[in-house]
Order: structure tokens, then sequence, then C-alpha cells
């Protein structure tokens, strides 16, 4: 089968945009639940690019840092995201599901979600994705090659996101020893890119790769706190070798 053909297909099954009105409700459900439970702070929203296509990017200190990209922008977004999710509630499992994300599966080719990915990317869609690939803690750590290859192959402008909480997501427990909400800060970073022209028929070399996930990385960084950055508060490492 052509790219092209494959590209088309994948267009019909991921059509941009999808599920509108149940990821619109959820979204507003998201809004008054930070409003109510958190004091959430939005910097930088004079940033957003009016529409796509677009490719989101950002931190993942904590399974809650994904409502960053739903709370502070108006996109109809697709998401990637883990389908095991080790790291968060049982309780709260069946939200991605509910909203529909693509879902990878660490370890994997992944190639439906990738294609789905670029499809939706080819329609001027808003795709987030947490470059990562998990929840860990704090500070940031080096980013699996999903996000800089569909970034090179798409050809797409990117919008780093850095989201992240004074309280380290203690929600009730700031309401109960604190006596205030917990303090969270969205900081949305000025687009940057393309990273490449883009050709969906070019596989982007490993030192390609790995220099768009630094360059990724670093701008996710400027929005955090110092602490929270990580190596990228240092110049980009010499490659290593490539043993034969």
């Amino acid at each position: 089968m052509s790219l092209k053909k494959q590209l088309n297909e994948y267009k019909l099954k991921y059509p941009y945009p999808r599920r509108r009105f149940i990821r619109r409700v959820l979204r507003s459900a998201i809004r008054m639940a930070a409003s109510v439970i958190t004091d959430y702070r939005i910097e930088g929203q004079e940033n957003l690019p009016k529409q796509g296509p677009l490719l989101i990017v950002g931190n993942h200190f904590h399974f809650l840092d994904t409502i960053g990209p739903i709370h502070c922008t108006d996109y109809l977004l697709e998401f990637i995201n883990d389908a095991i999710m080790p790291n968060a509630p049982a309780t709260m499992k069946f939200l991605p599901g509910l909203w529909g994300t693509l879902k990878i599966l660490q370890g994997t080719a992944n190639l439906e979600a990738m294609r789905a990915s670029e499809a939706v990317l080819a329609q001027g869609g808003v795709l987030a994705i947490f470059p990562e690939g998990h929840v860990h803690r704090l500070p940031l750590g080096k980013p699996l090659p999903g996000a800089s290859f569909l970034a090179l192959r798409s050809g797409v402008p990117i919008l780093p996101i850095g989201t992240y909480s004074e309280d380290d997501w203690d929600l009730f427990g700031a309401l109960t020893r604190k006596k205030r909400r917990a303090r969270i800060v969205s900081r949305i970073g000025k687009p940057f890119g393309p990273l490449a022209i883009g050709d969906l028929n070019k596989i982007p070399s490993r030192e390609e790769v790995r220099n768009a996930g630094w360059e990724i990385m670093s701008r996710i960084a400027d929005l955090l706190p110092t602490h929270a950055r990580g190596i990228y508060n240092a110049q980009p490492p010499e490659p290593q070798a490539v043993s034969n």
C-alpha cells in the first residue's frame, strides 16, 4: 500500500476533530473541578496559536498534569497516552478511554498510534504528547523517541506547556493541612519549529531524533522551576559513538 493511500485511510479512521461533545463536557468538568479544588494559574495564553497543525509537548511529573493542555487551551485535542498508566489511581483510569486517547504500549512499535497521530496532524489537528512517556518524579528525564519522531516527520510547529504543583499535587492535603487550595501553574511557551520540512517518506536518523528530543525537552524545561529542569540546565551532551 502506498504511503499516501495509507495516510488517507487513517484520516478516515481518525477524522479530526473527534468526540466533540464528550470532550467538551470533560473539559468543562475539569475546569470546574480545577477552580473549586485548586488555585490554578495559567501563564502565557497569548502564545497560543489560533489553529493547528500543532504538536503540544509537556512534562509528566504526575498523572494529573495531563489536565494542563486541556485546562489552558480550547483546542479539540487529541492525546497520546500510556495504555497501562501504572501510576494513576485505578478510579481514574477510565478517563483516557472516555476521552478517546490514542494509546501506546511502552516497549512496542505502536504503529497504530503513530500513524493515527500523523493523520491527525495532516488534517491540521492539535495533538498532545508527553515526550518522557511515563509519570516520574522531578526532575525532567530523557525523552522517548516518539515526540521527536512525530515532530520531524510531520514538520509541524511545537508548543511547549510546563505544568507543576507547588504542593506536589497533594490536593486534599493542601486543603486539610495547609488550609488552602493546592497551587498549580501551567506555563505556555512560545511555539517553535518546525524542526524539519516534514516528510512522511523519511525515517529520521538517530542523531536527528536525539537533537530534536533535546530541543523539545529544553523548551519544556524553560517553563519549569530551576530544580525541576534536571540535565536541561546544561549544554547538550556529545553524541555517543554507535558500535557496529
